[in-house]
C-alpha cells in the first residue's frame, strides 16, 4: 500500500487499492463541508441530520490499517474519484493539503449527533466486504468518452450498503454519500452494478 500514488483518480484506475480495502474495519467516516454545518442546511434547503449525506466536499474514510482514504466527484470525468490521503504509515503526499488540516473545511463525522444519522453512525465499526463500481449508460454522445464511474457502492460485514456518488441523488454534478433508496428513480434504471 505504501507504493499507491496520492493523486485522485477514477475508481476503476484504482482497482488494486479499492481491493484492498475488503476486510479492513471503518474506524471513521468524516465529511468535509465547504459550509459550516448549520449554513450548509439551509444553503442547500436540507435537514440537519442531513448534511453528512448531502453537504458539499469530500469523504474520507479512515481504517484499522492507518490507511486513510479520499472521495469525491470530477465533473469533467462524469465520474467520482478517489485518493490516498494518508498511507498506513500516516505519510501524505507532502505537496497536497490534507482535508483534516485545511481550515477551509468543516468536518462533519458520520457519528455526529445533530449533522448525521444513525444509519451512517452504525457503519463506523464495520469492515468492508465489498466495493461495486457503478457505471451510467447515456443516450447522448456527450458522454460517450467520458468515464461515467458515477458511484462506488460499498457493502459491510452486517449487509449496510452505501455509495459515494456523483450525482445520483439529483441528477447533478454533486458528490453526495447517500443510501441506495436516495438514488433519483429517474435514473435508477440507466445505473449498472446495483
Amino acid at each position: 500500500m505504501k507504493n499507491f500514488l496520492y493523486t485522485s483518480d477514477i475508481p476503476s484506475n484504482r482497482s488494486e487499492l479499492l481491493n484492498s480495502l475488503k476486510g479492513l474495519k471503518i474506524l471513521s467516516l468524516v465529511r468535509y463541508s465547504w459550509e459550516q454545518p448549520d449554513r450548509a442546511a439551509i444553503e442547500y434547503g436540507i435537514e440537519a441530520k442531513e448534511i453528512f449525506s448531502l453537504t458539499a466536499g469530500c469523504l474520507i474514510i479512515g481504517f484499522d490499517s492507518g490507511l486513510f482514504i479520499g472521495y469525491s466527484s470530477q465533473p469533467s470525468k462524469n465520474s467520482v474519484i478517489t485518493w490516498v490521503e494518508k498511507n498506513e504509515d500516516g505519510e501524505t503526499e507532502t505537496s497536497e493539503k490534507l482535508a483534516e488540516g485545511d481550515n477551509e473545511l468543516y468536518p462533519v463525522d458520520a457519528r455526529d449527533a445533530v449533522y448525521s444519522n444513525i444509519f451512517w453512525a452504525r457503519l463506523v465499526g464495520q469492515r468492508i466486504s465489498n466495493i461495486t463500481i457503478l457505471k451510467r449508460s447515456y443516450s447522448s454522445s456527450l458522454y460517450e468518452d467520458l468515464a461515467n464511474e458515477i458511484g462506488l457502492l460499498f457493502e459491510v460485514e452486517d449487509g449496510s450498503r452505501f455509495i459515494a456518488a456523483h450525482g445520483l441523488h439529483n441528477n447533478s454534478d454533486d458528490f453526495s454519500v447517500i443510501q441506495e433508496s436516495q438514488i433519483d428513480s429517474e435514473i435508477r434504471n440507466d445505473i449498472q452494478g446495483l
